[in-house]
């Protein structure tokens, strides 16, 4: 492999870091003009550290991605990263190399050709669940991909490997198997030694998906599509991470789509049972539910910042997504580990057991707290007489003059803070305008008003719980701000 410049510099830096050679061959290197010499320097770091390949990967920062970086890390790869979390990745491994692109904006053949060449190996692990916006699926799984695959074959860097999704088809009924399957087939058009890895429902430690299914079968009544026994085969992820390492073995033959499956398909129902059992809960009790009530929730699943819950999920699990798992252990040289394996594996402890119970009750704390300063605004404005509120206002040092500007600014703020809670708008600054507000009406009414402490109904004493539930929600709302 050859660089030029810069990145040639950087890669001979970050490589030395990792050795134990003296610095005076770094610095001869860097200050010289001897090709030669810094070609035949690069070679012996490659042989001292053992790197394999040079490998660009795109969708760094996922799930999937995440646990095939630390693969090809530990196997001695060089990789450089595609990723929107580019500050956290570069932090906790100082030895990548980041590709500055925008990947929603790399749309062309020519916004990748400078970063796939001179690489060995590509690995595309974008995948969204749910759009931002009309057309984000196409863009992030067709678009994109398909320009970054041309510039591979234009760059002569020969392996590719796309992770798809297990019912991938340009003939599908879903946009998410669609745009997916239309890469899929631009991929296996081109001259390449390409590699179309399609897995089924990925679970493992710190996945998205699988930390929802874990908290709906810790709910006391499970809901289920249906009769619940939709077929799935769930595929771990560390069976999908040995599948892509694979893949860049010269001995695996290339120009293969490969279906990674579990060991053998099971229910929904079955799924979540076995869920429960690992969280070391009662016996579940199920509640049937019609596909056709189940679409009159799906619009929010939006706003429960839940994709899996969405239209689309919903008829992919409607259709099942199971494979023959049999070509899949062929590829991985052993069984992939079958689902009912986590009642051994699982360990559950008392963090995972709270995250499972309080997963729903996230937006139940946020909708509770949204109509409470809306209920608030609302009974300031149209119910509770402005009389008595004015009185109120007078005994805190507010003239009459004074006191309709002040009802209506008040309700106005409480109105806002409701709404901008309900939809989770700039959630901190939302916060902090909340507590605020209840510290600057505490000190007022403690000092003009010091009898509203002694009230049977404890209308200050409930401002400390509320307060706490405030900053509960904004530590459970982290991951979605």
């Amino acid at each position: 492999m050859r660089w030029s410049g810069a990145k040639r510099q950087a890669r001979l830096v970050t490589f030395f870091r990792q050795t134990t050679l003296p610095l005076s061959l770094l610095n001869y290197a860097l200050a010289g003009t001897n090709v030669v010499f810094f070609d035949l320097l690069f070679l012996l770091l490659q042989k001292q550290r053992k790197i394999q390949m040079d490998i660009l990967l795109t969708g760094a920062g996922g799930f999937i991605g995440q646990h095939v970086l630390r693969e090809l890390l530990a196997q001695g790869h060089q990789l450089t990263v595609c990723s929107s979390r580019q500050q956290a990745l570069l932090e906790r491994y100082p030895s990548l190399d980041y590709c500055p692109v925008d990947y929603a904006q790399a749309q062309s053949v020519t916004d990748w050709l400078p970063h796939v060449q001179g690489m060995d190996a590509v690995i595309n692990a974008v995948g969204i669940i749910d759009e931002n916006h009309a057309g984000q699926f196409t863009e992030l799984h067709t678009t994109v991909p398909v320009a970054l695959f041309k510039a591979c074959e234009q760059a002569q860097c020969k392996r590719v490997i796309q992770v798809s999704a297990l019912g991938a088809d340009p003939n599908a009924t879903t946009q998410y198997f669609i745009s997916k399957g239309k890469a899929d087939a631009a991929l296996q058009m081109l001259d390449l030694q390409w590699f179309v890895i399609r897995p089924s429902l990925v679970y493992g430690a710190a996945g998205k998906s699988f930390s929802m299914l874990k908290a709906l079968a810790a709910l006391p009544v499970i809901p289920l599509l249906g009769d619940g026994n939709q077929q799935l085969q769930p595929v771990h992820i560390n069976d999908l991470v040995k599948a892509v390492a694979l893949c860049l073995d010269k001995k695996t033959d290339p120009c293969q789509v490969i279906n990674a499956v579990g060991a053998e398909p099971l229910s929904y129902a079955k799924m979540l049972a076995i869920l429960r059992r690992c969280q070391e809960m009662s016996q579940a009790h199920y509640l049937s539910i019609s596909p056709i009530i189940w679409r009159c929730f799906t619009p929010l699943s939006g706003w429960l910042k839940e994709p899996a819950l969405n239209a689309d999920a919903l008829s992919m699990l409607e259709n099942g997504n199971t494979a023959d798992p049999k070509p899949f252990t062929r590829h991985l040289g052993q069984q992939p580990q079958a689902f009912t394996a986590l009642l051994q594996d699982f360990v559950p402890d008392q963090a995972q057991r709270w995250h499972a119970r309080l997963y729903f009750l996230r937006p139940v704390l946020r909708l509770s707290l949204a109509l409470m300063w809306l209920w608030a605004g609302w009974v300031s404005l149209f119910v509770y007489p402005h009389d008595q509120s004015y009185q109120l206002l007078a005994q805190v040092g507010i003239n009459a003059s004074f006191a309709p500007l002040v009802l209506y600014a008040a309700s106005t703020l409480d109105f806002v803070l409701g709404i901008a809670m309900l939809m989770n708008w700039y959630l901190p600054l939302v916060v902090g305008f909340q507590l605020l507000a209840m510290l600057i009406y505490s000190v007022v009414i403690t000092f003009a008003l010091p009898e509203f402490w002694a009230h049977p109904f404890g209308p200050m004493i409930k401002n400390i719980p509320i307060a706490v539930a405030i900053i509960v929600l904004l530590i459970l709302e982290e991951d979605s701000i």
